[in-house]
C-alpha cells in the first residue's frame, strides 16, 4: 500500500509537471516567448487606424521603465523571441490618441493570440457616473497622535470611449477634471486607484486626477489625515459627477450639523460602532455641506490603559528584574552592614591572622628571603592594623 502511495504521488507530481511546461502562462527563466495578436477598437471606428505598441519591463525595485521593443501597426503586431527575466515585470502598451493603454503579460492567457482592446478618446466626462462616494473617519487609536479619514470612490464610464482631459488646453475648467472636495488643513494625503498611469494634482480644495478613465467600473481610495486637536470638520463635497449612493461614516457618538436630505443611522463596523450620513440619487452638480462635530479621541486615562496592554509584558519584565534588582542589593547590603558588626570573637580571630603573618614574615626576613626595606614596610603596615583592630 505505502508502495502504491509513493508511486501515485511521483506520477502526479510528472503530470503537474508536464501541465505546467505545456501552460502557455508558464514562464522558465531566460526563456525566449513570442507575443502575437491584434489590436481591436472598442469605439468601432470603422477607417483604418495607426497605433503605436511598446513591450515594456520594470523591475519590481526600481521605477526605471526598459523597452524591449516597440512598433507601429494598424492592426496585428508581434514581438519576436523575447527573452524573459523572471526578475522583471512585463507589460504591453498601446498608445492612442496620447491615451496609454497598459496590459500587463500576466493577465494574458494565450501569447499566440493576444486581443488588446482601445478605445477613442473623448474631452468631455459626460460618461462618468459616480455609483458610491464614501468617506470613513475610523475610531482614533489611542497611539495615534492624528485623525485619520480614508475614502472611496466607485465610478463608471457607461460610453465606448475613454475620458482624458486635455491638460494643453487653455480653457480647461474644473468641470472638465475629475476633480474630488477635502476639508481644510488636510495632510499626508495618498490617492490610489485601478486606473491606467496618470498623476495627482493637488489643489487648496482637494485634488484631482490626470488618470485617463476606460469604458467600464473603476475604483479611487484615498486617505488623509487631519490634526489631532482638530475639533470638527467641514466638509463641502462637490458632486460634479453626482452619486448614486453616498455615506459618511464616523465614530459613534460624533455629532453633526447637516441638511435635512440627509438621512442619519448607525451600523456596525469589525465589533465598533459608527454614526452613518447617506443620501441617495445625488444629481450632478449638487454638493453636500456637512460638518462633523466633536469626533471622539481617547482621553489621557485610555493611552496609559492602552499603553499598559499594548507593553504588558515588557512591563512585567521589567518590574520582575526591578524587584530581584532592588532584593539583590538590599542582601548585599545587609551583608555588608553584618560584616562591619562590632563583634569580639570577629576582632580576635582578625588580630591572631595578623599577629600570624607577621611571625611568618619575621621567618622569611630571618631566612633573607624577603629584602630589610620590603620587611619594614610590610611589618609596620601589619602592626597598624593590629592596633587599628584592638
Amino acid at each position: 500500500m505505502n508502495i502504491y502511495k509513493k508511486y501515485t504521488v511521483f506520477y502526479v507530481g510528472i503530470l503537474l509537471l508536464i501541465y505546467l511546461l505545456m501552460s502557455s502562462k508558464f514562464i522558465l527563466a531566460d526563456e525566449f516567448i513570442n507575443f502575437k495578436g491584434v489590436i481591436i477598437n472598442g469605439s468601432a471606428v470603422d477607417k483604418e487606424q495607426t497605433y503605436s505598441i511598446r513591450l515594456i519591463a520594470i523591475q519590481d525595485t526600481a521605477s526605471d521603465l526598459i523597452e524591449i521593443e516597440k512598433t507601429e501597426t494598424t492592426k496585428l503586431f508581434e514581438f519576436k523571441n523575447v527573452r524573459i527575466n523572471t526578475n522583471l515585470t512585463y507589460f504591453i502598451m498601446v498608445d492612442y490618441q496620447g491615451v496609454p493603454a497598459v496590459f500587463f503579460i500576466d493577465d494574458i492567457e494565450d501569447f499566440s493570440n493576444i486581443e488588446l482592446i482601445v478605445y477613442e478618446r473623448s474631452f468631455l466626462p459626460e460618461s462618468i457616473e459616480v455609483i458610491d462616494y464614501s468617506i470613513m473617519i475610523p475610531h482614533v487609536s489611542p497611539d495615534s497622535n492624528i485623525i485619520s479619514v480614508l475614502g472611496l470612490i466607485s465610478l463608471n464610464n457607461n460610453s465606448t470611449s475613454t475620458f482624458m482631459a486635455d491638460l494643453s488646453d487653455p480653457s480647461l475648467s474644473g468641470l472638465n477634471l475629475l476633480r474630488f472636495s477635502l476639508p481644510e488643513k488636510f495632510e499626508n494625503l495618498s490617492v490610489d486607484s485601478d486606473l491606467p498611469p496618470g498623476n495627482v494634482m493637488q489643489i487648496p480644495t482637494g485634488f484631482a486626477l490626470s488618470n485617463p478613465i476606460p469604458p467600464g467600473d473603476h475604483q479611487i481610495l484615498y486617505s488623509y489625515s487631519m490634526p489631532y486637536n482638530t475639533k470638527s470638520i467641514k466638509y463641502v463635497i462637490k458632486l460634479p459627477f453626482g452619486a448614486e449612493n453616498f455615506k459618511l461614516l464616523a465614530p459613534g457618538k460624533t455629532s453633526f450639523s447637516k441638511p435635512d436630505n440627509l438621512e442619519l443611522d448607525s451600523t456596525n463596523v469589525d465589533g465598533k460602532v459608527y454614526e452613518v450620513l447617506k443620501a441617495s440619487n445625488v444629481q450632478k452638480g449638487e454638493s453636500i455641506s456637512v460638518e462633523v462635530i466633536n469626533i471622539p479621541v481617547p482621553g489621557a486615562v485610555s493611552k496609559i490603559t492602552f499603553f499598559i496592554k499594548q507593553n504588558a509584558i515588557a512591563i512585567i519584565v521589567v518590574s520582575v528584574s526591578g524587584f530581584f534588582l532592588i532584593v539583590l542589593i538590599l542582601i548585599s547590603l545587609f551583608k555588608n552592614y553584618s560584616n562591619k558588626l562590632p563583634s569580639d570573637q570577629n576582632l580576635e580571630q582578625e588580630n591572631n591572622r595578623l599577629i600570624d603573618r607577621i611571625i611568618e614574615l619575621d621567618e622569611k626576613y630571618r631566612n633573607k628571603k624577603v629584602e630589610k626595606e620590603d620587611y619594614e614596610i610590610l611589618r609596620s603596615g601589619l602592626r597598624d592594623k593590629i592596633k587599628g583592630k584592638i
